[in-house]
């Protein structure tokens, strides 16, 4: 069994990583556009450890104002949320109206509405968050440090450090699959913070790896940290949901916080609107896209007058959401005795809130069939010529998949290879209807281009409403919905003639605007008045001419506002937008660089950790305390040794990032699959060290071949070759591709923590590599995720350079 020092390793490297997990969910659910950065909070996690790594020798106690440093950035945080209805006005995210990349919630700062005399750039709030939860880590660091030099067997220790990660990893999912909420997640994290306030570093013993005098703390004092943790944790209690009430209704799932909010129905994700309920009995805009694909195939008849396209039967919706899709789907499809809808939502909170709330009860049919489920992941196990309609419902994740990359959770529904497994699930006669406002002209260009590959050269069919007669690359879009019909051009062409205008310039289709469209007769409108799809509206504005807003937003008026549908054309990118791949999944990115704002984030990240680590005296470590000969060559060999750990971490976080987009790709990007990717990496690192205190590996260039080999293996061999093998095989093939250099890695750095006369260093320098690793993975956006094997090879053959330092205290 572990001794006590060995345990007490394990318990701060549960805190460690239990910790940097809660931050990750807690702080971008309660600052602004955070959620869009979520990997500047995993970074700054590692930059508070390695810096307390680095300090484990220091006679100052930093986890004693871990306390103070956490109350305050729950404090502020509290702030900002509270007052997150204004400053969405008034924060900078880049300008969006002419943007590189789009978050979807930052055009709000492009209104002029509830401006103050002043814009903050985003940039701000990162530097404070980044600062903030730096202090917070660098005392666990500190403490995780510390009981490394406790352990003389190195290799043990790092067991314990793999083993108590592994159980925060563990427990934060239990946490999250219960949806146990965010006070108990602090409240778990502080009693550990407390362990080490009053029995850790408060005795009065000395430290008998480091021989350094902790002197005892005076109890006033205690109580005043104990005070301030007690009271971090009720600082949650607000937002967790404990404490709904009918103006606010909370619950956190394991992506966002979710707010719902009964007055106006609307769902609100990590501060920014998601989603609104839209029930028949209020029907609003927006109902349009939801109801477009069934009045035309009611509408659309050839010329002898049968249908042109069959009746809808086999329906999937991907990004159910709520159920506003659904609802539609069963209005317009009641008739149908055998109808069959697949409904496929990531969130079961969000979906589930449409069980509750939404006034159609669209669940509540048994004709609906409801899958919890990663969209892509869904599709590619769905059968051949299986649907009569396909629709991505307004699917915008709002998140990002993990915080080890800058995958969005809807990333892999938006790429080449994904429509290309929506025209097999079709059938023959079958539509494929996309529709959300996309932003820009260059998003709806990309995805024209894609639809058009996908489907054997047939051009979609582009709505915008409101109506727009072109849609140019550098149009800003915030408020069109834009809808894409795709399909074979045997099934498009009769709604091509459809919207061909007649001798007299006429529009064919007519939506009412103010009244939303209803089967038969809407509540709203007077039963003289009919409001259908088609009927000839009492003017007819000109083709092309927009309808001011002014007229679209007067609800006085309870007569329709007729609009007329015509298709947009779409300006071609000519080759000047990448298309959106596996490899390359980047939908709101316009171009294969860097984003202005990620590059102003990733100098930021870096100058600020350099003045953090001086801040903090980690200049000292440069400094050699004895002018022993043999202490100073020590030192040299130390030296060497940080320098590989270093390069290892920075390849390792590459690694780790490489292997969450391949699961993700091939199994879902559901938190499941994520908390399993996590786990098989610290158990593959554990089997490592395993491996070095039975194997004893004295040279390394072995496992370095092998490493490599395993790198230009994952370069060659692509997630999709695995795709159609059976499923056992599959994921032992895929696990095999993903996880094969993670355990030659792990051996390599297992020898060299073997050999290190100063394990806090050694650690410290490691996630400090891991740092560089994550703003590496950047690049990612230049070259794709293949890309990130060939960094990660760079960052593995300088820390070979290491390998050849030699000295007499060097153990095999």
């Amino acid at each position: 069994m572990f001794k006590r020092h060995t345990w007490e390793l394990f318990i701060i490297s549960f805190l460690v990583l239990f910790l940097e997990l809660v931050c990750i969910r807690w702080f971008p659910a309660h600052v602004l556009f955070l959620t869009f950065f979520v990997n500047l909070v995993l970074i700054a996690c590692f930059v508070g450890m390695s810096i307390g790594c680095l300090l484990a020798k220091s006679s100052i106690n930093h986890i004693y104002s871990t306390p103070y440093w956490l109350t305050l950035s729950l404090i502020l945080a509290l702030v900002i949320d509270r007052y997150s209805g204004l400053l969405i006005f008034n924060i900078l995210m880049g300008d969006q109206s002419q943007t590189d990349v789009v978050y979807f919630g930052a055009e709000a700062a492009a209104s002029p509405r509830n401006r103050l005399p002043f814009a903050i750039p985003i940039e701000a709030f990162a530097a404070v968050y980044f600062a903030l939860i730096v202090a917070i880590f660098v005392g666990p660091g500190q403490e995780m440090g510390r009981a490394f030099n406790r352990i003389p067997e190195r290799t043990t220790a790092y067991s314990a450090n793999l083993l108590g990660s592994l159980a925060g990893i563990i427990a934060f999912a239990v946490c999250s699959y219960f949806r146990i909420p965010p006070p108990a997640w602090f409240g778990i994290a502080s009693i550990i913070i407390l362990r080490w306030i009053w029995i850790q570093c408060c005795s009065s013993e000395k430290n008998l790896s480091n021989n350094i005098q902790i002197t005892k703390n005076y109890l006033p004092r205690r109580i005043i940290r104990t005070l301030f943790l007690v009271f971090s944790v009720l600082l949650t209690i607000p937002t967790s949901g404990i404490l709904n009430n009918q103006e606010r209704l909370t619950t956190w799932s394991e992506y966002y916080r979710v707010d719902y909010i009964p007055a106006n129905q609307m769902i609100v994700t990590n501060l920014i609107a998601h989603q609104l309920i839209e029930p028949q009995s209020r029907p609003p805009e927006a109902a349009i896209p939801y109801a477009l694909p069934y009045l035309l195939q009611r509408e659309l008849r050839h010329q002898n007058g049968t249908p042109a396209w069959p009746d809808f039967h086999r329906i999937l919706i991907i990004g159910a959401g709520c159920g506003n899709d659904v609802a539609r789907a069963l209005l317009f499809t009641s008739n149908h005795t055998d109808l069959h809808i697949d409904a496929v939502e990531i969130d079961p909170v969000i979906q589930q809130l449409g069980v509750r709330y939404h006034t159609d009860k669209p669940y509540s049919d048994p004709r609906v069939h409801v899958t919890i489920n990663d969209g892509r992941n869904f599709l590619r196990q769905a059968p051949d010529a299986t649907y009569d309609l396909v629709i991505f419902a307004l699917v915008d994740s709002l998140v990002l998949q993990s915080g080890y990359t800058s995958l969005r959770l809807e990333s892999y529904l938006f790429t080449l290879e994904s429509f290309r497994d929506v025209r097999r699930v079709l059938k023959p006669q079958g539509i494929a209807v996309i529709y959300n406002v996309f932003r820009q002209g260059w998003i709806a260009a990309r995805l024209r281009e894609q639809l058009r590959l996908a489907f054997d050269g047939s051009e979609p069919v582009v709505i915008a409403t409101p109506p727009r007669s072109e849609i140019r690359l550098s149009h800003f879009l915030p408020h069109t919905g834009i809808s894409f019909f795709a399909g074979r051009e045997e099934v498009l062409a009769p709604l091509r003639e459809a919207f061909a205008p007649g001798p007299n310039q006429a529009v064919r289709f007519w939506y009412p605007w103010n009244v939303g469209i209803q089967a038969e007769v809407d509540p709203n409108v007077p039963r003289t008045r009919k409001a259908q799809f088609g009927a000839t509206p009492p003017s007819m504005p000109p083709i092309g001419e927009e309808i001011a807003d002014s007229q679209l937003d007067d609800k006085s008026n309870k007569s329709p506002t007729w609009i007329g549908l015509y298709p947009a054309i779409v300006e071609d990118s000519n080759g000047s937008l990448r298309l959106a791949t596996d490899d390359w999944p980047f939908l709101y990115t316009r171009f294969p660089a860097i984003p202005n704002l990620t590059l102003r984030s990733m100098i930021l990240i870096a100058g600020l950790s350099v003045v953090l680590w001086w801040l903090y005296g980690g200049w000292q470590m440069w400094r050699s305390e004895s002018p022993d000969s043999r202490i100073q060559d020590a030192m040299r060999v130390e030296w060497g040794l940080l320098a590989r750990s270093f390069f290892l971490g920075a390849g390792f976080m590459l690694l780790e990032t490489k292997a969450v987009v391949q699961m993700a790709l091939l199994f879902g990007g559901t938190w499941m699959v994520n908390t399993a990717v996590f786990a098989a990496i610290l158990l593959m690192s554990l089997l490592s060290n395993l491996y070095v205190i039975w194997a004893q590996p004295k040279r390394l260039e072995i496992y370095y071949g092998g490493l490599m080999l395993s790198l230009l293996a994952g370069l060659w061999i692509t997630p999709a070759v695995f795709l159609g093998w059976p499923g056992g095989v599959q994921v032992l093939a895929a696990c095999l591709l993903a996880f094969l250099p993670i355990a030659f890695a792990g051996v390599i750095f297992a020898t060299t923590l073997r050999r290190t006369e100063q394990p806090d260093r050694l650690i410290g320098a490691n996630i400090a590599g891991a740092i560089l690793g994550g703003l590496s993975e950047n690049t990612s956006v230049i070259w794709g995720f293949s890309g990130l094997l060939i960094v990660a090879c760079g960052f593995y053959m300088i820390s070979m350079l290491g390998k050849y330092t030699r000295s007499k205290i060097e153990q095999p």
